[in-house]
């Protein structure tokens, strides 16, 4: 269930939709400029539980520039919110 819900919060945070620099661009652009496979993001947006590796998490973090620590920060407190429902 913790991988699913990963996958749900990095699909929320960083792929729906993909924007670069406040404009909205496609699957593609986006991967290129935040280089991670095209394939990543598509396992990501169809949240099926993918096994997110740490590398992944790293490169979208510095690609949007947050830290991986404010990150994970972030991703506990999105989970104790889902928790409380």
């Amino acid at each position: 269930m913790y991988q699913k819900n990963l996958v749900q919060f990095l699909k929320n945070k960083f792929c729906s939709p993909y924007k670069v620099g406040g404009k909205q661009v496609t699957r593609n652009v986006y991967a290129e400029k935040c280089d991670v496979a095209r394939a990543t993001l598509t396992r990501i947006t169809n949240g099926d539980g993918y096994d997110v590796p740490i590398s992944t998490i790293y490169k979208l973090c510095t690609f949007e520039d947050i830290t991986v620590k404010d990150f994970f920060t972030e991703f506990s407190k999105w989970l104790k919110s889902r928790e409380d429902v």
